[in-house]
Parts: C-alpha cells; sequence; structure tokens
C-alpha cells in the first residue's frame, strides 16, 4: 500500500472532503488550515483555467462558490464556465464570502462556527495546486486530488499531464493521492507516473469484475460511496491489498460501522479528532 494511504493504528483514516467545509469555504486555503488537527488527509478537485493553470475548484461554473457573477458583469465576461477565465482573473474573484450568505450546512445558523471566525478573514481566493503543495509540505499533511471529469478526452489528459508534472517538480508524490471518476484517465496516469497512487471513485453501482477492473487501471485504492459500501466489499478488496475509502460520511453511528467493517479511511465535511468519531469523547462536530 502507499505510504499516503498508512492508517494510524487501529481507526480509519480521516479525510477532509474539500477541507472543512461544514465550516469553511469549501476547497479554500482557510478551509484546509481549518481542518489541521482534524483530519489525516484533505480531499480536493482540480481543473484548468483558460491558460493552462490547474486550480482547485469542483463545480465546472464558477457562480455557486464565488462572486463570478458579480465580476463578470463588471469586467464584460460572458461565460461563468471556469475554463473560460485565465488564472489572473480567477485570482481576482471572492471565493469566501459566499459561504456566510448561503450557510450550506447551518453551521454558522447553528453556532457550531461563529461569523467572526470566518467574516476576518474574507476573502477567500480560489488556490493554485501548486499553492496547496507547498502548503502540503509545510504541514506534512497528505492530499487526495481528484482529477475532475472535463468532458473531453484531449483536455482531461491535459489536466492529468500537468498535474503530474506538477507532483513531480515539487517531489510531492509521498503525499498525493490522485483519484478520479473517470477509470480510463487513471490507467492513462498509471502509464504515465507509475510512482503515483491512484484511487478509483465509483458510484452508483460497482463495475463488473470489480477486482479484476481495479488491478487494470493500476489503482492502490477504491473509493465507493458510502450507499454501496458493505463489510463484503471491504473485506475483499483489503484481502486483495486494495485500499477502501467511502464517501461522503458525515454520521458518528456509520463511520462506526464502517470502522468496524475495516476501512482504510472515511471521507467527511466534518474532519475532527478520532476521539469523537471513533471512541465516542468530544463534542459533537457534525449532525
Amino acid at each position: 500500500m502507499s505510504f499516503v494511504l498508512d492508517r494510524p493504528a487501529k481507526r480509519p483514516l480521516i479525510i477532509a472532503h474539500r477541507g472543512y467545509r461544514a465550516c469553511f469555504p469549501e476547497n479554500t486555503l482557510l478551509a484546509f488550515e481549518r481542518s489541521l488537527g482534524r483530519c489525516d488527509m484533505i480531499e480536493l478537485d482540480v481543473r484548468l483555467s483558460a491558460d493552462g493553470a490547474v486550480v482547485i475548484l469542483h463545480d465546472a461554473l464558477l457562480d455557486r462558490t464565488s462572486d463570478a457573477p458579480t465580476v463578470a458583469r463588471a469586467q464584460g465576461i460572458r461565460s461563468l464556465a471556469l475554463r473560460d477565465w485565465t488564472r489572473e482573473q480567477l485570482q481576482r474573484l471572492d471565493a469566501g464570502s459566499w459561504f456566510v450568505r448561503v450557510d450550506p450546512f447551518g453551521a454558522l445558523s447553528s453556532g457550531l462556527v461563529r461569523p467572526e471566525e470566518v467574516l476576518p478573514l474574507l476573502p477567500q481566493r480560489i488556490p493554485t495546486l501548486d499553492q496547496v503543495l507547498a502548503w502540503s509540505h509545510d504541514h506534512a499533511l497528505p492530499l487526495n486530488i481528484e482529477l475532475k471529469d472535463l468532458g473531453d478526452d484531449r483536455d482531461n489528459r491535459r489536466l492529468a499531464e500537468e498535474v503530474i508534472a506538477r507532483i513531480h517538480a515539487t517531489e510531492s508524490a509521498p503525499l498525493v493521492l490522485l483519484s478520479s471518476f473517470n477509470h480510463p484517465l487513471l490507467a492513462h496516469c498509471h502509464r504515465r507516473a507509475p510512482d503515483l497512487a491512484l484511487a478509483a471513485l465509483q458510484e452508483g453501482q460497482h463495475p463488473p469484475a470489480l477486482l479484476t477492473h481495479l488491478r487494470s487501471l493500476g489503482v492502490c485504492a477504491y473509493h465507493p460511496e458510502d450507499a454501496i459500501t458493505d463489510r463484503p466489499l471491504v473485506e475483499m478488496l483489503h484481502y486483495a491489498g486494495i485500499a477502501v475509502n467511502v464517501f461522503t460520511v458525515n454520521d458518528r453511528r456509520r463511520m462506526r460501522q464502517l470502522h468496524d467493517f475495516g476501512v482504510t479511511g472515511i471521507i467527511t465535511d466534518y474532519p475532527a479528532p478520532p476521539s469523537f468519531w471513533f471512541f465516542g469523547r468530544g463534542h459533537a462536530v457534525g449532525p
């Protein structure tokens, strides 16, 4: 198993989904900073800007998690697709204030996080992969980098090639797990960079002949959604030497059940110390 997936004794890895996104604006350095001490790894998403920069954003469009509509109107930009904005244009956007307005997980209204913990730290910017890799090195905290499907094979390979290049240039391979729902893209990554740890994301239903399929991709991990994860699956894959990291789990009872199944890691919007999730101690942090 890859170094990046080495588990602490007797418990799964806690993987912060887009950082501590329940309480801070997702996929920002603020959300990553607030995950420190609460997780063993951070999951994030990468896409390409118009000028080929690798940036951290989940959605293909900029409107949900930034003030792009306002900026676009002011500057005469017609598209809200990230792929149509340059890195310099993206750096002008406020990627944090939307969180206070929308309060997507009700963390502000419930008092889980106070406005004064967020407001002085706004605006937040859309990070680049280089920024986050440097941050990861500074804190010795591994990253699960999800390659988003850009809808075009050529663009997907450009993204993969650029991400691989940045990982190698910064000597970050020991700290990185690359994942994607695009399984042919993972096979391409394995051929291009066999030194990198790879994980296949899956939702809905498992691929036919799952174990054969995963071996053909060259992955060391499988990331199934919670709804399709059970004990036989975990046991089969662990017997085959494949790690199992489950997404997205915010319920303590289910966390403990997955712990009993023996999963390698759990991806959650509410990163918290293991004493809370697995051993029944600490203050509530989730729903």
